[in-house]
């Protein structure tokens, strides 16, 4: 006789998680990677051909000042460890310390855009038929749609946090606007020393 099999009690595995919305925030932060290489092409090409040609890329009358888009930088860079300082309290059950992280990104992409709007202002770049008006403030203009668009994602992590819908068995959304919010800060590096210093 054949013996019988004994079942040990053991409770069942819990399922695994579906990760739709990391690769969904893949798929965004590869569109918006490839978005702006096309314009930096585009930005590095016109003004090399430009200054091949003897021309001043940057008009004489224009104010494009440093201290703006360093202090941009600065705060996006400081936005990185809050953010990751989100991600570590929602991996440990601490909701309480996950928000208030998520709540100071959100103050620190606010400055971003206040910072962006004042900057746009006094640049005295007037966006005509100049190429550089045009390819400037297309690139700044498109990076702060791309900042508003990872306020609102984290919004919506932050409001399902508080909902208790994120903990340490499902950190998905937070690492996910997480990893859109490093982008940003890697795309602002290239436009802060590529557009910025080195005009």
């Amino acid at each position: 006789m054949s013996p019988v099999m004994q079942t040990t009690g053991l409770p069942a595995a819990p399922p695994v998680r579906d990760r739709s919305l990391l690769v969904a925030t893949g798929f965004g932060v590869a569109a918006t990677v490839m978005y702006f290489a096309g314009l930096f092409g585009i930005y590095f090409s016109e003004r090399s051909d430009v200054r091949d040609a003897g021309g001043a890329w940057i008009p004489s009358d224009a104010r494009i000042e440093l201290t703006p888009p360093g202090m941009i930088m600065w705060t996006l860079i400081i936005s990185v460890f809050v953010l990751q300082w989100a991600v570590y309290s929602i991996k440990r059950d601490d909701r309480q310390h996950g928000l208030l992280a998520i709540g100071a990104a959100l103050s620190m992409g606010a400055m971003v855009v206040v910072q962006s709007a004042w900057q746009f202002q006094q640049m005295g770049l007037v966006a005509d038929e100049s190429v550089v008006s045009v390819l400037i403030y297309t690139i700044a203009g498109s990076y702060l749609a791309a900042v508003i668009v990872g306020m609102v994602f984290i919004a919506l992590v932050g409001f399902r946090a508080l909902a208790g819908q994120y903990s340490s068995g499902q950190t998905d959304g937070v690492v996910a606007a997480s990893i859109y919010w490093y982008t940003l800060v890697f795309i602002y590096f290239i436009i802060w020393i590529g557009v910025f210093i080195a005009k």
